[in-house]
């Protein structure tokens, strides 16, 4: 009964179940490659006065990670993902979803770049 309550009341709370989330220890992003054309994603992230970036490359990275430990306690983060044209693709398009801890806080589709300042109770769906 009492694990029915706290689920119910993470629902209520940040509005997605926790049982189909992935747990994680902070922040993490998340690449759908379905839904991803380009062969090279490069991410940014900021907070806290600190700072991170990552590329991801189409089978070549996990399509998840988490950010560092440092980020842990980041309350707000500011991220900017871009991609990489290609002689066949000038634009291609990214579908990236970026998370704290169970949910999920900023879905971004982008062609060319995007940025976004998020705070961690922020909630975005992201459907990979």
């Amino acid at each position: 009964m009492r694990g029915f309550f706290l689920t119910s009341l993470m629902v209520l709370l940040i509005g997605v179940p926790v049982a189909g989330a992935a747990a994680h220890d902070g922040w993490f992003v998340r690449v759908c490659p379905a839904k991803t054309e380009a062969g090279r994603i490069h991410l940014t992230f900021s907070g806290g006065r600190q700072g991170y970036s990552w590329s991801w490359i189409e089978g070549r990275t996990p399509d998840e990670i988490d950010l560092p430990r440092r980020f842990h306690s980041v309350a707000r983060l500011t991220m900017r993902g871009s991609t990489s044209s290609t002689p066949s693709n000038i634009n291609p398009h990214a579908y990236i979803c970026v998370g704290f801890r169970n949910h999920i806080v900023q879905r971004m589709e982008f062609d060319d770049h995007e940025d976004h300042d998020k705070n961690w109770y922020d909630t975005d769906d992201c459907a990979c």
